[in-house]
């Protein structure tokens, strides 16, 4: 009898015990830690088809200046104009009769830092310009693709396409306010930016 009660007082205790070391259910699972915070993706650059060497289409004249209908800055230099020069001067220049100053392919900066004067066009434009020519470009009717360097602005590089029917339209009318030709630009340590260009055929 008195082992019986002792063994009922036993587990008793064990009971009691193993009740007070359970832990209400909420306690005993832990809160889900809260998800971190997704990082915007970052958009992927432009990849721009580098240019190498010096290569033409014979005979194709898509000569004039083309322009950005938005403009933009790298520092203190402003973007003014891509120019493509005739044929001619393609052939010219491929023979290694090259100018300092001009070249078939070419793109210009003002420095938007230097003094205004008044232009041969009656207006007024930065006295300090910077004209990229071309160590390297590919040029046909469906492509365009430059390559050139400057001390202040670094590597320049360009790659599009032409927009061959908008392209005749302007070239006929003399000037276009649709785009011409569309492309990746990079210039010196700057990402590459999509660009697009009006036409006019100058004077």
């Amino acid at each position: 009898m008195r082992y019986r009660t002792f063994a009922l007082a036993a587990a008793a205790l064990a009971v009691t015990v193993a009740g007070c070391n359970r832990k209400p259910a909420q306690e005993a699972q832990a809160p889900a830690a809260p998800a971190a915070p997704t990082a915007p993706a970052t958009p992927a650059e432009p990849a721009i088809v580098v240019a190498e060497g010096f290569d033409h289409q014979a005979g194709l004249d898509a000569s004039g200046y083309y322009l950005s209908p938005t403009p933009f800055k790298i520092g203190n230099y402003q973007f003014t104009h891509l120019a493509v020069g005739a044929p001619s001067d393609f052939e010219t220049w491929e023979k290694g009769d090259r100018s300092s100053t001009f070249g078939p392919i070419l793109i210009a900066f003002d420095d938007t830092t230097s003094p205004m004067a008044a232009n041969e066009l009656g207006g007024e434009a930065h006295t300090v310009s910077v004209r990229v020519l071309p160590d390297a470009y590919s040029f046909d009717a469906g492509k365009l693709a430059f390559r050139g360097h400057d001390s202040r602005l670094g590597e320049v590089m360009f790659s599009g396409a032409f927009d061959q029917a908008a392209l005749a339209q302007a070239r006929a009318d003399g000037s276009s306010q649709a785009a011409v030709l569309a492309g990746d630009l990079k210039i010196g340590d700057g990402p590459a930016r999509k660009v697009t260009f009006t036409y006019w055929v100058g004077d």
